[in-house]
């Protein structure tokens, strides 16, 4: 039987488009192995998002060469946002890889691990892989796509250029998917799109299919991602606040607190807006947990829109945050744009803006203190086998006392913060009813 190695760069959806490639792999009779050295095929799977991530990815590929020349047979492929993003320029960077996958070519990854060389890319409005269930993740948590794609073209942005249209999945498909993690012991299900709360199969929105899923036994938790600000309906927050399964967490990308840089990056909302639906969400959830996304150092940006960004995240004290350099990114709007911020000055706003932001995540560790939460056992801890690691419904990971089963569900009592991780003892060893 011929063995598979899967690296993965990037995103949730490229972790689940992972699972995909497994999928089909498995049903074609190869199998799984965690010893690259032992795979007949390598596949690296990989994100075009910053430059960055396709250094890295490059790198990491041009490491393997060295393997081709000890297994002539050896096939090595590249996939994902990458090879949309770079094409055919890709064959003179590493040309020793047998084949390159775009993210709606995966159903090639069959014959192309088999012996077919080659290159498949451009994109199919109509792919959307639903009628393949993988149904597998880091048990007891997994990803599900409910959408692919994207519609918005934000001026820094590649996903649209890499990954196509934006489309809704089935709904049956879906919840049969989850249903089939529900049935193997899975607990958790995050639903991924670039844009998720643009949901719409049918006239089905969001709403609908979080209250379907929530309808599903055994199934615990329940979050998606990500949303975007200009489209979020207010009605989601509404299914969130009655529906105890779904977890009280959103991360609302805001990228910039300054509005002339908003209209510059073609996001769809100002500061103001944006703030204005922050509490319109925290008017109906008072203790729902925020992250976002920033960039700073983007073209033209000067210290009068940085400063704003840094009042914005101190008004709206995000529980954390992901926070980059502006990085050029070919086919962008912006890549026409100078790129006029100096590294030097780019690295000094980030550094204040991390600096401000782990402040506030790590008062927000610290308020969690001598409260109890309801976790969910995820995996035993790495450092101390007699501790478990667990994941709230606001999802914020704690370490948890003692030894417990994945997916098993314990009352925990926050009584010490390590670092911005909250420490907890679970709460039936205080002998204090639940509250």
């Amino acid at each position: 039987m011929k063995k598979y190695y899967i690296i993965t760069y990037g995103c949730q959806m490229n972790v689940y488009d992972s699972h995909l490639m497994e999928y089909l792999l498995e049903k074609d009779g190869f199998k799984k192995t965690d010893d690259i050295k032992k795979a007949d095929a390598i596949i690296v799977n990989t994100c075009a998002v910053r430059e960055h991530a396709v250094e890295r990815a490059i790198s990491r590929l041009k490491s393997l060469k060295y393997m081709k020349k000890e297994k002539p047979n050896l096939r090595i492929g590249l996939t994902g946002c990458i090879p949309q993003h770079k094409k055919e320029k890709l064959l003179e960077i590493i040309p020793f890889v047998d084949f390159i996958i775009g993210p709606d070519k995966y159903k090639n990854i069959v014959s192309t691990v088999s012996g077919t060389n080659g290159t498949f890319l451009g994109f199919n409005d109509t792919e959307i892989y639903s009628d393949l269930i993988p149904a597998r993740g880091n048990f007891p948590e997994a990803f599900v796509s409910a959408m692919r794609g994207c519609n918005n073209f934000c001026s820094y942005c590649v996903v649209p250029y890499t990954r196509g249209k934006e489309r809704s999945r089935n709904i049956a498909d879906i919840l049969t998917e989850i249903k089939k993690l529900a049935d193997t012991g899975y607990k958790r299900v995050i639903l991924l799109g670039q844009n998720v709360n643009n949901y719409n199969y049918n006239g089905n929105r969001l709403p609908h299919l979080l209250s379907k899923v929530a309808a599903i036994d055994g199934i615990q938790r329940i979050g998606f991602l990500t949303s975007h600000p200009a489209y979020f309906p207010i009605e989601v927050i509404d299914i969130m606040k009655e529906e105890k399964k779904i977890e009280k967490y959103l991360h609302l990308p805001v990228q910039s607190g300054s509005t002339r840089i908003l209209k510059l990056m073609k996001r769809g909302y100002t500061k103001e807006e944006y703030l204005n639906l922050i509490n319109s969400i925290r008017n109906k959830i008072p203790d729902i947990a925020l992250s976002t996304d920033i960039i700073v150092g983007y073209p033209t940006e000067k210290e009068r829109d940085f400063l704003e960004t840094l009042e914005l995240i101190k008004s709206v004290r995000f529980d954390f945050a992901y926070m980059f350099k502006y990085s050029v990114r070919e086919m962008t709007l912006a890549s026409i744009f100078p790129d006029d911020v100096t590294d030097e000055i780019k690295q000094k706003r980030l550094k204040k803006l991390i600096q401000i932001q782990n402040d506030i995540t790590k008062q927000k560790s610290f308020a969690t203190k001598n409260k109890i939460f309801d976790v969910l056992i995820v995996e035993k801890n790495k450092k101390n086998s007699l501790e478990s690691d667990g994941i709230t419904v606001y999802n914020k990971r704690v370490i948890v006392k003692g030894e417990f089963n994945k997916g098993e569900l314990v009352p925990v009592k926050i009584n010490d913060i390590q670092g911005w991780t909250p420490i907890g003892i679970p709460h039936y060893k205080y002998g204090i009813s639940r509250t």
